[in-house]
């Protein structure tokens, strides 16, 4: 089974068992990352997938939305129905099941998310791995452009699209996700670049047909992550107001100086993902060092005071 098929079904079931109600097929089509293409398509697709979960045990319950208009059909998985054992079930395997969940956490599933990721940690307790902080799907359009995205990996399409002011056209390798933010790995030119999405510049397109690059040989994601992280880590000397800024507070270690202001050393992935975290804390937070990032700061926040 395919990676993309295998987070098709496990978003599927988590949506189907965290809902109160019976979803219609027109609301999971529009809501489950993974389904794509004309209606006839989806329909067969979801099809396949019920069929797929009921060979695995997970019964999926079918009742009429409508009384009057039988054909108008609603599903759900109950809970009193699904009962996991935790020793089925691998680290990895959780890993999946708890991204999927983080991934609906922001979206019109939010709240049935939050249900199914406690019932996920339930079943072994914390999960040991970086990898659930995935980055979250906050809308139904989030959600397509990822799941074209993914589409246009699995199936070696280039992309097109405009990014940091200049028109780019890459060979997508991989997705990922650093600090809550979504990256695509992806040939640009002679080199291997990342491509943060919220910077991505209005639409894309899939260029080309299926296969049309090849993948480079011993390509690695996980290892392309922490080169590309390594590569271009930025650490700062930062003040913060005392009993502000709470998230930086629980994950850097924090020295006491004053009665107003404690001091950090933060360290991020690269300098835009620093810049933006500290913009968010307006004047909670003020940089100490290197001064070409503190200069870089105050000039955005007196862009900002301007507009």
């Amino acid at each position: 089974m395919s990676d993309q098929k295998t987070e098709r079904l496990i978003n599927l079931t988590l949506a189907l068992l965290a809902s109160k109600r019976y979803l219609s097929k027109s609301e999971i089509f529009n809501t489950v990352a993974g389904y794509s293409g004309s209606a006839e398509s989806m329909e067969r697709m979801f099809e396949r997938d019920k069929d797929e979960l009921r060979n695995l045990g997970i019964q999926i319950e079918v009742r009429a939305l409508d009384p009057l208009f039988e054909d108008d059909q609603g599903y759900l998985i109950a809970s009193d129905t699904f009962q996991i054992n935790s020793d089925d079930f691998s680290n990895d395997d959780l890993v999946l099941l708890n991204m999927a969940a983080n991934l609906w956490s922001s979206s019109e599933l939010g709240e049935e998310a939050k249900t199914a990721l406690l019932k996920i940690h339930s079943i072994a307790g914390p999960i040991n791995n970086d990898q659930i902080f995935a980055g979250s799907i906050i809308d139904n359009q989030d959600a397509k452009i990822l799941t074209e995205i993914f589409d246009a990996v699995d199936n070696q399409i280039e992309l097109q699209f405009r990014y940091k002011g200049s028109q780019r056209q890459v060979k997508p390798y991989g997705l990922f996700t650093q600090n809550g933010f979504w990256y695509l790995a992806a040939q640009d030119d002679e080199a291997i670049k990342q491509f943060k999405l919220i910077r991505i510049q209005g639409d894309f397109a899939l260029v080309g047909s299926k296969n049309s690059f090849p993948k480079p040989e011993g390509f690695d994601l996980k290892a392309f992550i922490e080169t590309s992280s390594k590569a271009e880590e930025v650490t700062a000397q930062i003040l913060v107001r005392k009993n502000q800024a709470l998230s930086l507070r629980n994950q850097f270690a924090v020295t006491e100086i004053d009665d107003e202001w404690d001091q950090m050393q933060i360290v991020f992935h690269n300098q835009e993902e620093l810049i933006e975290r500290v913009l968010w804390y307006l004047d909670s937070v003020k940089v100490i060092s290197p001064s070409e990032l503190r200069d870089e700061v105050l000039k955005r926040l007196k862009a900002f005071a301007n507009d």
